[in-house]
């Protein structure tokens, strides 16, 4: 999934106009052509890229894959007198071998003498063909190439190339162009199989089908129009047709009904409210229909779909597309251009592309730096197009409260690795309470004005050690219910946070970052020997330091934020056992989850 914010008229919906123009092979008109300051350019460009697998898609001719990228640059030339023209360009591999660029144009004397050079055998001008384009195919890895620029026509890559569904103010008000939409991939798909990559083929008799048009189509051409030029230009020598033929290009609902008990009425009919309602069901019915059956791969563009939902439908909306974006079943890949803080606030950071302009002249920021102080600064930029100065008052959706060096600097690393988004771009806020005198003023702000989105993740022994701070007695006198600290406190290890790892990790851990000196092995059996005692993390930091230089007391050898970084990236959370102490991780994150949902 991809965002697009920003102010009005930066160039948001350009980005969606610019990809139905070239994926659907549109016109442009003299007035969509670039103007500042009275002059308007001459040529316009609208250049894509695909990330391609070569291996998953093998429609896709190799000489057009570069790198597992295939790049199309469409180019519009004006032309005050005779409008608008359109070429098509790749960046393709070409032969140094100048005649293997062009097999499929070539007569029987250069097939000969690329026959001769290759040391093939040549048999007729169609055979002959076949056989140096299977030759290509198989040995193109060792035929000496460059890359460049090379025209070709659209239906050279129409067929591969992504369906693209442009989604704007006038269809979310026509729900029956939204149906007709999805019904047409349904339609399709009679016409063309496809394999697990989306790779299309056309059944065996539409094939020959195709193949009969064609051929009649090229008939008229030579017979008839041919000769009616021929008469006039006597110097042309031959002309012919270029056909992209797509029998599924046809489907059209001419009228979709509904029925409210009253009678039949046309679906376009009924109020705007109901509209509203009706065009989240259907992108629901849609991404089921997506998720079932086989289909080309699909860019879907939405712009500004908040304009037609209220505030909860957004929200729902939301992770609608967002599902149906991750969904690798679905192929779908979605394009939002908003102005919802409904919508924004949700998407991870990595997601939004913030589209700025200046002197007339638009360009885009977006995440680079996943680091968390370049996601927070990404997220105080983008956070202006609202009017708010400060991006948490509106991007902090979930406030996690610990209260140990250890877990402040481990459960950002977990929440990372299971959940593939940071705590910061996911709106989490950490607050690390230890030693911090002001932590019961802060937790009485939280009860009182975000106790629905506030976790507290304590050791175990704060529920019955009165020498603790923070216990479940304190929470009570500070207004916290029991309720609450039953679903939004979680208790970690048998007493506090670093037991819950197993002495394997832990052993597998300090012989990784913290070895003896003598270079003797630290073993389980050593580890599970602290756990009786009453304070397992500073039985560990002691144990430790007594193996630096020569078994010197250097307290300050181990640390715990640096063993909370450790021991989080050696943890495999996908192997926990439910019984196992460190499962409250995972409880940790899916509360998480919950809560920013």
């Amino acid at each position: 999934m991809s965002i697009f914010i920003g102010k009005n008229d930066c160039g948001k919906s350009c980005v969606l106009r610019s990809l139905n123009i070239f994926l659907n092979n549109r016109p442009m008109t003299p007035d969509m052509f670039y103007e500042l300051n009275g002059k308007r350019e001459n040529i316009s460009n609208i250049k894509l890229t695909f990330e391609v697998n070569a291996d998953k898609f093998n429609d896709i001719p190799k000489d057009y894959i570069i790198n597992n990228r295939v790049t199309i640059n469409k180019e519009f030339s004006l032309d005050e007198s005779n409008g608008v023209a359109t070429k098509v360009l790749i960046n393709k591999y070409i032969f140094k071998f100048t005649d293997l660029n062009s097999l499929q144009t070539l007569k029987a004397p250069e097939l000969k003498q690329i026959c001769q050079d290759f040391g093939l055998e040549y048999t007729n001008v169609n055979q002959t063909r076949e056989d140096l384009l299977e030759y290509v195919q198989k040995n193109f890895d060792d035929i000496p190439k460059d890359v460049g620029w090379s025209e070709i026509k659209w239906s050279d890559v129409s067929e591969f190339l992504p369906t693209f569904e442009y989604y704007d103010s006038s269809t979310y008000g026509n729900p029956q162009k939204l149906v007709e939409g999805t019904l047409a991939e349904v339609y399709r798909s009679f016409f063309y199989d496809y394999d697990e990559e989306g790779n299309s083929t056309l059944k065996g008799d539409l094939v020959t089908k195709r193949n009969e048009i064609r051929d009649e189509l090229d008939k008229k051409i030579k017979d008839s129009l041919y000769t009616k030029i021929k008469d006039i230009i006597d110097k042309v020598e031959s002309i012919s047709g270029v056909h992209d033929i797509d029998f599924a290009s046809g489907y059209q609902l001419s009228n979709l009904l509904i029925d409210y008990g009253t009678g039949s009425h046309p679906i376009n009919n009924i109020g705007e409210g109901s509209k509203k309602r009706l065009f989240l069901a259907i992108t629901e019915w849609d991404k089921e229909i997506k998720t079932k059956g086989k289909h080309r791969m699909i860019i879907r563009g939405y712009d500004e779909p908040d304009a037609s939902l209220h505030y909860s439908a957004q929200k729902d909306m939301f992770y609608t597309l967002e599902n149906l974006s991750k969904d690798p079943t679905a192929k779908v890949q979605v394009i939002i251009c908003t102005h919802s803080l409904s919508m924004i606030d949700r998407a991870p950071a990595r997601f939004i592309n913030h589209v700025l302009q200046d002197s007339g002249i638009s360009h885009i920021e977006y995440l680079k730096d996943h680091g968390e102080e370049g996601i927070k600064d990404f997220l105080d930029n983008v956070s202006e197009i609202s009017g708010i100065k400060n991006s948490s008052l509106f991007f902090e959706r979930c406030f996690l409260i610990v209260e140990g060096p250890t877990e402040a600097n481990a459960l950002p690393i977990i929440y990372k690795n299971r959940t593939g988004n940071s705590l910061t771009e996911d709106g989490v806020v950490l607050k690390n309470l230890e030693g911090n005198s002001a932590w019961s003023p802060f937790l009485k702000l939280l009860n009182k004005n975000k106790s629905k989105s506030t976790i507290l993740f304590l050791d175990k022994d704060t529920q019955n050690d009165p020498s603790r701070c923070i216990t479940q007695d304190r929470l009570q006198q500070i207004g916290f219910s029991s309720e609450y600290i039953g679903t939004n406190v979680l208790f970690a290890g048998n007493k506090e946070f670093e037991d819950i790892f197993s002495d394997e990790l832990i052993s597998k851990c300090l012989n990784i970052h913290w070895p003896k000196v003598d270079g003797d092995t630290w073993y389980p059996s050593e580890i599970n020997g602290l756990r009786k005692r009453k304070k397992f993390s500073d039985s560990l930091k002691g144990l430790v330091a007594k193996y630096k230089d020569e078994h010197s007391a250097d307290y300050d050898y181990f640390r715990k934020p640096e063993f909370g970084n450790r021991i989080a990236e050696l943890i495999d959370l996908d192997i926990i056992d439910p019984e196992d102490p460190a499962h409250v991780l995972l409880d940790l994150v899916d509360k998480i989850q919950e809560i920013i949902r």
